[in-house]
């Protein structure tokens, strides 16, 4: 699609200045008594109709581009859960760092716990994605509020201590928040997207 969308883009900016240019000479021959007033007519015309299919197509290259960068998921990597007597056997491949986590949880369910800064709208729509960290993942009960158990996959640091806490205080900076997704161990493979607003868990 951002192929697609950069040629209507190109088109519409094309077609705005050659709309400008028009407008623009015939209007300093009108004045230097150079063009009839009929002819400038017939450019003022012109104008309007590539004005017109200019707008329009930077329009929708901007519509067209807004809505991928709504709807963009990066990757991660995956999960699979398997529940084994009173224990849940992980494992977890990051895609990013090529690094495979093998570890146990106890509890009901198994949890993806993160954090995410959103840069400011101006930022991602110029194509800026999220600022994340995976933190743990953890088990979670069922019938008890605290988890069961948890694995530390990067502990909390300085940076993201002060993102969480000062984040609406940084200049382009939307928000800063914890994300969590959890699921039951089924003995199928998930996969775990980044989005704008936190992960996604989808069946493999």
């Amino acid at each position: 699609m951002d192929k697609f969308v950069t040629i209507i883009g190109t088109i519409g900016f094309v077609l705005l200045v050659v709309a400008l240019i028009i407008i623009i000479y015939a209007f300093i021959d009108l004045v230097k008594k150079r063009m009839r007033f009929r002819k400038f007519l017939s450019s003022t015309i012109l104008f309007l109709i590539l004005f017109g299919f200019g707008f329009a197509f930077t329009s929708l290259a901007l519509f067209l581009h807004t809505f991928s960068r709504y709807i963009h998921e990066d990757r991660i990597g995956w999960i699979y859960a398997e529940r084994i007597g009173d224990k849940i056997k992980m494992s977890f491949a990051n895609e990013k760092n090529n690094d495979i986590k093998l570890f146990e949880l106890s509890g009901d369910q198994w949890m993806v716990e993160g954090y995410i800064m959103r840069w400011s709208l101006s930022l991602r729509w110029l194509g800026a994605g999220s600022y994340y960290r995976i933190a743990r993942f953890s088990g979670r009960s069922l019938t008890e509020e605290t988890s069961k158990s948890s694995y530390e996959i990067a502990p909390e640091n300085a940076l993201w201590k002060f993102l969480l806490t000062q984040g609406k205080n940084i200049p382009f900076v939307d928000a800063a928040y914890g994300i969590a997704v959890f699921q039951y161990p089924s003995r199928d493979t998930f996969y775990l997207y980044i989005n704008d607003t936190g992960f996604i868990l989808k069946k493999h």
